[in-house]
């Protein structure tokens, strides 16, 4: 994954080591998942470099407010907010709305749980797009130029009212 962020068709992320003050945010970490690919082992867990890859997470975000990991609660390296999906295994948007509902800043980073080389700056750089281009989200893109909205800065708003569109089609 690269860290190429995009906000909105036309912005993009300030440039590394910009000093403008990241937005005030709280943070959703989708830790669940069957982890089909890996034979169904507990990807959070995975250790990378003595380290689980939930934790090094949860690390990269340690200046959210509030953090909330939506999985089956376990110990981690330092304290979060646990909350589940209604059912149990249903998705990550559904996982995502479980998030939200413990939410309060006006922005959040949606974050997945297997990012083993997140930084605090690539959300702070997320953070700073998101902020200076009044875009409703701002997120990563891969080596092939795909979206990445689980590596993303969003407003809070923008999510809980795409959220309720959904759950209104649906």
């Amino acid at each position: 994954m690269t860290d190429n962020a995009t906000a909105g068709p036309a912005a993009t992320a300030a440039a590394p080591g910009a000093t403008a003050a990241p937005l005030p945010y709280d943070a959703v970490v989708l830790a669940g998942g069957a982890a089909r690919r890996l034979g169904g082992a507990d990807k959070p867990g995975v250790r990378i470099g003595g380290r689980a890859l939930l934790d090094r997470v949860l690390t990269a975000c340690a200046a959210a407010r509030t953090t909330v990991v939506v999985a089956a609660p376990r110990s981690t390296a330092r304290p979060v907010r646990w909350a589940r999906e209604e059912p149990s295994g249903a998705g990550p948007v559904a996982a995502l709305a479980a998030g939200l509902r413990h939410t309060t800043a006006a922005h959040a980073v949606v974050l997945s749980a297997d990012l083993p080389f997140l930084r605090a700056d690539t959300l702070r750089r997320l953070l700073t797009a998101l902020g200076e281009s009044g875009a409703d989200g701002a997120l990563l893109t891969d080596a092939e130029g795909r979206d990445q909205p689980l590596v993303a800065a969003y407003r809070t708003a923008a999510l809980r009212r795409e959220l309720d569109a959904l759950a209104a089609a649906h």
